[in-house]
């Protein structure tokens, strides 16, 4: 009996080991280094809202709207008086930037969809660290908390 115990002793602490290693190796396992994040210059993240509605072709292209977060910290919400760009508190920035790392790395979106006929639908692109471009959800995402969760962070700092 007690070296059943023993061994099931032994096996547990095994494979607590185990499993916290691989957590360490994860890479959203560590809070990422904001300093070495934003020595990066570019777009982290740009999303692009484009309206589904019967319209002429210069409307369209005069209704697509596009915000963004860059690598260096701040948020773009340009509207027709301010094109200003405004610097994101750090944990917004970190909160966008796993999201972004996230959703690439798990596919997160592929597949969903949304039933919806008209109004926008929106192009979230992240662009890692190399500059590579993906594309981590296309379509209406009205009904997605995480989505909008991160639409709503960056669309509150439009200056008007």
């Amino acid at each position: 009996m007690k070296f059943t115990a023993k061994l099931i002793s032994i096996l547990m602490i095994a494979v607590m080991s185990f499993g916290m290693a691989a957590c360490r190796m994860s890479p959203m396992a560590s809070k990422p280094d904001i300093n070495e994040l934003t020595k990066n210059k570019g777009d982290m993240l740009v999303i692009t809202a484009h309206p589904q509605m019967a319209m002429t072709k210069e409307q369209y292209k005069e209704g697509i709207l596009r915000m963004s977060v860059s690598y260096e910290g701040y948020a773009n919400n340009p509207n027709p008086v301010n094109n200003s760009e405004v610097k994101l508190p750090e944990d917004e920035y970190l909160k966008i930037y796993n999201f972004c790392v996230d959703a690439a790395a798990k596919n997160k979106f592929a597949g969903y969809k949304e039933q919806v006929c008209d109004g926008e639908t929106y192009t979230f692109t992240y662009y890692d660290t190399e500059g590579t471009a993906h594309v981590l959800y296309d379509g209406y995402c009205y009904e997605n908390k995480e989505l909008q969760d991160i639409m709503n962070m960056i669309s509150k700092y439009s200056l008007d």
